[in-house]
Formats: C-alpha cells, structure tokens, sequence
C-alpha cells in the first residue's frame, strides 16, 4: 500500500485505544551521500541539491513521525554510507534524534555492512540512539509507551563488513525470551533475502518464516517490495523499505519511509512517498516523420504530463529526474541519435507546481523505418549492413560470433582505469554483456546505415538531374 501524505489523516487512528503501536520503519539511508546525476547547473535551474540528500530525506521523515504521533523509529542498517561519512553524518543523525526524543518517540536501529564502524561509534555518542543486536547477536528491545510494553523489535546487527551465512540461523538458539502475551514482535534486519550466498548475510523466506515473527522489515536492497507482501493479509510478511532517498537514477519510483500499525495482533504496513527527489524512466514513442526539432517539443510535454500525474496520486516530489527511452520507428535515425548523442535534450527543465523536473538522460530505442529484409538483398554497403543487423535479431552461432569479435575490441575501454570507478556504483550493469554489445551494435548499425540511405537519397536526384 502506498499512499502520498495527503491522505495520512485517514490512516490514524481516532484515539490511543485504536492502536496498539505505530513505528516509522526506515530503509538505507546512508548519510553522507549526494544523489548522483543531478545537474551541475542545478542552482541556475531553480534547484538546490542541498534539498534532495539523504539527510534531506531524514529531516521529512523525523517531521512524518512527529505529525503521525509513532512510538518509535527503527533503522534497518546503513544509516551511514561509510566510516569517514560519520563526520558529516552525526550532525544530521544527532539533530534527527534529539527531536524525536523531545516528542517521546524511541529511536532504534540495526547495523548494515556500510556503516558496520561507523553506526555503533555514532550510537556511542548519540544518547537515546538504540542499537539492536550489537555485535552478531540477537536482541529485543520492548517499546514502551507509558511504561507499558505496546511492541517488541528484534534485531540483529552486522558485526563485520561481511558475512557469509545466514545470521537467521542463530535465531532459534540465541537467548532471546519468548514474545510478552498480547505484546506483537516485528523483526528487523539487514540481509540479503533469498540470495544462493554472498557477503552479505544471506537468508530465505522459510527461515524467517520459522522464527515465529510475522513481520520482517529488511534493509540492503533499495528497491521496495513491502508492497508485494500483501502487508494486510494473514501470515509471513517480509520484505525491503528500500532507500529514504532515491541515490541512482536507477532508483526509480516511490522511495520514503513506511509506517507500521500494529492492532490486534496484525501489521498494517503504509510506504510514504514523500522523498525530495524522485527517479523516474518511461518510453516515448517517434513518428516515423519526426524530426529532432520536433523531440525536445514532444519531451518537454511528457515530462509535463509525468509531473502532474503524480501531483494527481498526491505525490509532490521537489525534484524529479527523467529517464526517457526514444521507441517507435524514425527515417530520420541518424539525425534523432546525433540528437541524442550531442545532448540536444540536456537544457529541458519544466516547473509544476512545488516539483521542478530535468531529463537526466535520453536513449534512442527507436528503430529504422526501413525494410531490412528487402535492403539485406543488395551487395552494396547498406544491404551489408543491413545483413549485420539482421544476423543480430535472429540468436544463433553467428550472432554470438558477432558479439565476441565486438567484447573483444571493446574490453579494452571497457577495462580501462579510467571507468574503474563505475564498477562500485549501486546497480552497476555489465557493458560486455551479450545483450548490451547486442543493442550498442544495433544502435550504432541503425545510426549508420540510415546516414548511408541518406546519402543515398540525396544522390538519387542529382543523378537523375545530370541525365
């Protein structure tokens, strides 16, 4: 369930007997970061990057859990981005707590494999600041409101930066005290769901299932997929909260923090909207005649049309940042990829309302309107070409020929020292993939086979002039 704040007011309950416990639950965070991607020139845009942090993202959250009355806010590990981060992040991290103490609301987290150092340093000299599971070990931490116990959390933190075996495994033998009568358990953790192995605390659906907790609020991944677990259906919930912040244009969609009603034995798991900046992709579809004066025209107006439909959900993100993938078909490929290419659309900034919007990146996914069957026959240079592009449609030895000749002429950029730094970043996708090189190849094949037709076409008529 996702829902913007606009319609929060419906969601609380109409006194304190209405409710057993209400947290704020809290995904990676990771304090001491800046999105990637934003404008350079985003000042001169109306845009101040200042606003769109992950600290940016925890000052709304600390305001959402004040307005919504929550007993606690729980952190599910990496708070922190690193152990050098600690020193931007405590400014941020100790201001946030020190509201939320000022309101009676408890705050509590788990430790993740980035902040592995740097979190618990930072709970030493926070006070109020709670770390559950310290060390690798199981922990519960009753949550109180009025003295009285309204919910439990366990959690368990990483002791090191990686861990190869599921820490789930501890959970039956760790010397935690059965669940207090009528008081319900929500389970947070940092892991790796449903992964073969890895360094980073693997575990599977069944042996969460088997701990006897209903609800499990994981962080590591940064897409959600809380809201795939049919949070008001009976039985095992579990899933990410995601990022606070979306860091990555890959992050797109609803990024923010959940709220946890827990009534009557059941969670009830709401996902608030309402990060400073939002990440979104979708497709454009070409007309054939379309020239490239005529794109930038036709994406100002669905990056129009992308703010107010989310203004319509009552999602009003400061910042949204645009992805958009050219599809259809053009017989003007190779001047729409120089358009592309050269950044034609880079300048394309559109205000609505409180959410201002640029296009991050444009890719041309369009293809030729040509009929490559009928061009293949020929023996001139584009009916060469055009057989190339139709080996790559059709899987099959020479296809994969192909693609290893382009891998090894492009391993060598690929591997250069100077894109090193790419393989780190969240989400990193392989440039020598098959399917990668395969769609590289047929864009560059399309964008020169359509200047060769052009060239063709111009000659024609001089050719029929000199006659």
């Amino acid at each position: 369930m996702i829902v913007s704040l606009r319609e929060l007011p419906e969601l609380r309950g109409d006194g304190e007997d209405s409710r057993m416990a209400k947290l704020l639950a809290i995904g990676d965070v990771h304090l001491g970061t800046r999105p990637s991607s934003v404008p350079q020139d985003a000042a001169d845009r109306g845009v101040d990057v200042e606003r769109l942090t992950p600290a940016a993202g925890l000052e709304a959250a600390v305001r959402l859990a004040i307005e919504q009355e929550v007993d606690a806010v729980v952190f599910a590990g990496d708070v922190v981005e690193s152990t050098n981060a600690r020193y931007e992040a405590i400014r941020h991290l100790e201001a946030a707590v020190r509201k939320l103490l000022a309101e009676d609301i408890a705050v509590l987290g788990v430790v993740g494999n980035h902040d592995v150092e740097a979190l618990p340093r930072l709970a030493g000299l926070i006070p109020g600041f709670r770390l559950v599971g310290a060390g690798g070990r199981w922990e519960r931490v009753a949550v109180e409101r009025q003295g009285q116990p309204v919910c439990e959390v366990v959690g368990w933190s990483f002791p090191q930066r990686q861990v190869t075996s599921s820490p789930v495994a501890d959970f039956a033998g760790s010397s935690l005290a059965p669940a207090q009568p009528g008081v319900p358990r929500i389970g947070v953790m940092h892991c790796d769901l449903d992964a073969s192995g890895g360094p980073y605390a693997p575990v599977t659906t069944s042996e969460l299932a088997r701990t006897g907790v209903d609800t499990w609020l994981l962080g590591h991944i940064h897409k959600p997929s809380l809201d795939e677990s049919r949070a008001d259906s009976p039985g095992l919930r579990a899933g990410y909260l995601g990022s606070l912040v979306g860091l990555h244009p890959n992050e797109v969609g609803d990024r923010g923090p959940w709220l946890v009603d827990l009534a009557n034995g059941a969670a009830r798991l709401t996902h608030v909207s309402n990060a400073p900046l939002r990440w979104e992709a979708f497709d454009l579809a070409v007309d054939p005649d379309q020239q490239p004066d005529d794109l930038g025209d036709a994406v100002l107006a669905a990056v129009e049309q992308r703010i107010r439909a989310l203004h319509a959900r009552g999602v009003e993100p400061s910042v949204l940042g645009l992805r958009v993938r050219l599809t259809g078909t053009t017989r003007s490929y190779a001047a729409i990829d120089e358009w592309v290419e050269h950044r034609g659309w880079s300048e394309i900034t559109r205000t609505v309302g409180a959410t201002t919007a640029f296009v991050n990146k444009v890719s041309n996914a369009a293809e030729l309107a040509r009929d490559l069957q009928e061009l293949a026959k020929g023996d001139d240079p584009p009916g060469l070409l055009a057989r190339k592009l139709l080996t790559l449609e059709t899987a099959g030895p020479e296809r994969d020929a192909l693609i290893a000749r382009a891998r090894e002429r492009l391993r060598a950029v690929a591997d250069a020292s100077n894109f090193a730094p790419l393989q780190d970043l969240r989400d990193a996708a392989d440039p020598l993939a098959d399917e990668a090189i395969a769609r590289a190849l047929k864009a560059s094949g399309a964008s020169v086979l359509s200047a060769l037709l052009g060239q063709h076409d111009q000659a024609a008529p001089a050719e029929v002039a000199e006659r």
